[in-house]
């Protein structure tokens, strides 16, 4: 069902289209170490980056601290990005509900009509998903609100202070859904 790719810069360009995927209607990060209610969370992402660091694919993944996903991306060595259909309505609903529900209040996967996978035992991807990237952490940070150039990025983003943390990991795996 799933076919995994190598890994290359063109691979990158050719199928994951970080840029326009983020823009429009964002990707799904999920983090755990199983499939079971309460071993793993997802969240709809419309703030990441994609490219080349440190002579590898990386990319950089950003997770507000209040976010039940992020309490699994912490214990966990490895994150997965997951690209949906977005010419399907279904999916682009499904978006809409793993931004806004919280696993810790419901099974929100399910609420969503996606049903969680775990590629090759490291991470989490979705039977409907059209492509999962797994990543390795490789750096974490938390963004410094002293560390702003300009101060409206604050005003904009951040009124409440929760200054997301940053993972740089690299693109290890691609699983790309065959038809």
């Amino acid at each position: 069902m799933f076919e995994s790719l190598q890994v290359t810069p063109e691979v990158v360009d050719k199928v994951i289209k970080p840029f326009s995927a983020l823009a429009k209607h964002g990707v799904l990060i999920s983090a755990g170490h199983g499939t079971e209610r309460g071993e793993w969370n997802t969240m709809t992402a419309s703030w990441a980056l994609m490219g080349h660091l440190w002579n590898r694919p990386m990319a950089a993944l950003f997770i507000r601290p209040q976010r039940y996903t992020a309490e699994f991306a912490e214990e966990e060595d490895y994150l997965s990005v997951s690209f949906l259909d977005t010419t399907d309505k279904k999916m682009c609903e499904a978006l809409k509900i793993c931004g806004t529900v919280s696993g810790r209040d419901e099974d929100k996967a399910a609420r969503a009509g996606l049903t969680p996978i775990f590629h090759d035992n490291t991470v989490i991807g979705f039977e409907e998903a059209k492509l999962t990237v797994s990543c390795r952490k490789l750096y974490r940070s938390q963004f410094d609100m002293d560390l702003f150039l300009d101060p409206q990025v604050i005003i904009d983003c951040y009124p409440k202070k929760d200054f997301h943390y940053v993972y740089f990991c690299e693109i290890r795996d691609a699983y790309f859904r065959s038809k």
